[in-house]
């Protein structure tokens, strides 16, 4: 399941892991525990939605890949991610990607003012409202 990016185009799954990590950390500049567990279990639930059964060893590889684009994207890098989300993805499955980047905002009981913004944005972007 690990994507070398230099390739082709992410899946969305991956997309997904960026973005979660984007919510978890990027928003609020700290990665709570809490926020680890719930980005790793809506990847999972997510994987299984898109028919997808990673492992949990896939699941790893999937964040390290995450990790390392999150280290490197700018923020258009990250409107590409979300555009190409909305693009690959039906109304339904966007929305349970955005619910599950909802859960992971909750994870630790506080949805920062950029958690927020950043969350609706995506609905916007991805037409949810």
């Amino acid at each position: 399941m690990a994507h070398d990016h230099s390739q082709g185009t992410p899946s969305p799954l991956e997309d997904l892991a960026l973005l979660t990590l984007v919510v978890a950390h990027g928003t609020d500049a700290d990665l709570d525990p809490r926020e680890t567990r719930v980005l790793v279990r809506q990847l999972d639930l997510l994987a299984e939605a898109f028919g997808e059964s990673p492992s949990g060893e896939d699941l790893s590889h999937l964040v390290e890949d995450a990790v390392s684009a999150y280290g490197e994207i700018s923020v258009v890098g990250l409107d590409e991610v979300v555009l190409r989300l909305r693009d690959a993805l039906d109304p339904d499955a966007l929305a349970r990607a955005h619910a599950a980047l909802v859960r992971v905002a909750e994870a630790d009981e506080v949805v920062h003012t950029m958690e927020a913004t950043f969350l609706r944005h995506l609905a916007q972007a991805w037409q949810l409202d």
